[in-house]
């Protein structure tokens, strides 16, 4: 196994890793299962099998440095006037994935036994899948969850089962009766043309490339996050940070002269290769040999969790005349929060749904300890 210490090597796997996901969608498979889900199962695999490590400072600096300079960079080219057009159907999207989630909460608590602690656990958890990792721990900590190894195990449990859902959400649309039973529920959707001048289909600006263009967009990135950073110590609230970057970066994308978003280049490729590399390490956390005992009941209530939210997903979602993308956007930022499901919505070149996703998912921070909370009181 490569030492967790080790950067470097592991730097080159994540990356080959991601370049491997990016070339298998030039094959029918993985154009249809989507190069994220190809990084995410092979990261899985080698996680697992020994080859690399479960843990590793560089996948903390990673979710630290490379996710939070992913968004402002997948936000820059944002149409908010489109945007809010989007997000009227995408919080009502959100909202039924949230009671998705809690009726899944409900038949895993029925189904498995989790011991002495089970309500708080049903409640972390189901903050977890509302929120994020945020929200787990302010959960925790409200409800004085607080044994170690119970702790340990549920943040390995948490960690498999948001592999497993992005895994059966990442392949819906290669599923023929899902895909067919969303089909005539696909909205058409205008594209604001002066926007559509300035960029090309693929998202990058007609004009060449340069080093200075690239490079201001990470300076810029990196600005936003550390304004960030200042506003999030300012007003200590439970995901105030992505909250900030989402805002600074909408402000910039529509209200900055364009003199200065002009010189923006690649930032929505090279935003989306960041949340790329940010999967794989998803999947080296979710350690399989980590759940025994203690851990698996915890994993088997977060997969009923997931399947009933899925299975909700696929039928109610249709009936409320959702287009599977919405619903897929809607159930990523609430089970993964916002940040992946802008990566999502970016791999599967839904442009417009990710600046609405960001806004939901944030949305998802603010209610979701709350929700926890109650849970483990009604349980208790």
């Amino acid at each position: 196994m490569i030492d967790p210490e080790n950067t470097m090597a592991l730097l080159a796997c994540l990356l080959l890793l991601v370049f491997i996901g990016y070339q298998s969608e030039k094959t029918k498979l993985g154009s249809t299962l989507s190069a994220p889900l190809i990084i995410l199962l092979l990261s899985f695999v080698v996680g697992n099998l020994g080859i690399l490590p479960n843990q590793a400072p560089l996948y903390s600096t990673i979710q630290a440095v490379l996710v939070p300079l992913a968004i402002p960079m997948l936000l820059f080219s944002a149409d908010l006037r489109l945007a809010f057009r989007e997000s009227r159907f995408m919080l009502i999207a959100f909202l039924l994935a949230v009671a998705f989630t809690l009726i899944g909460a409900v038949v895993g608590a029925f189904a498995i036994d989790m011991g002495a602690a089970e309500s708080q656990l049903v409640g972390v958890f189901s903050a977890s899948y509302i929120g994020g990792s945020a929200n787990f721990v302010a959960t925790a900590a409200a409800v004085n969850f607080a044994d170690s190894s119970l702790y340990t195990a549920a943040l390995t449990a948490d960690a498999l089962g948001a592999m497993v859902f992005l895994t059966l959400l990442m392949a819906l649309p290669a599923i023929n009766f899902v895909a067919a039973r969303f089909k005539s529920r696909e909205r058409v959707r205008t594209v604001d043309l002066s926007k559509a001048g300035e960029q090309g289909d693929n998202g990058i600006q007609p004009e060449k490339i340069s080093e200075v263009g690239v490079i201001f967009s990470l300076l810029l990135s990196a600005v936003i996050c550390t304004i960030g950073l200042f506003v999030a110590s300012l007003l200590p609230f439970s995901g105030m940070f992505i909250i900030a970057i989402t805002l600074l970066s909408l402000i910039v994308a529509n209200f900055m002269p364009a003199i200065v978003t002009r010189k923006i280049q690649f930032d929505y490729h090279l935003g989306t290769i960041f949340m790329y590399v940010f999967f794989a390490t998803i999947g080296f956390g979710a350690d399989l040999g980590a759940m025994v005992d203690v851990a698996l009941p915890m994993v088997a209530f977060l997969v009923i969790l997931v399947m009933v939210h899925i299975i909700l997903l696929v039928w109610l979602g249709a009936r409320f005349r959702f287009s599977l993308a919405e619903m897929m956007i809607a159930s990523s930022a609430c089970i993964l929060g916002p940040a992946a499901a802008a990566a999502l919505a970016a791999s599967k070149g839904w442009r417009h749904l990710v600046t609405p996703g960001m806004l939901v998912g944030v949305l998802g921070y603010a209610i979701a300890t709350f929700i926890g909370i109650t849970i483990t009181a009604v349980l208790s």
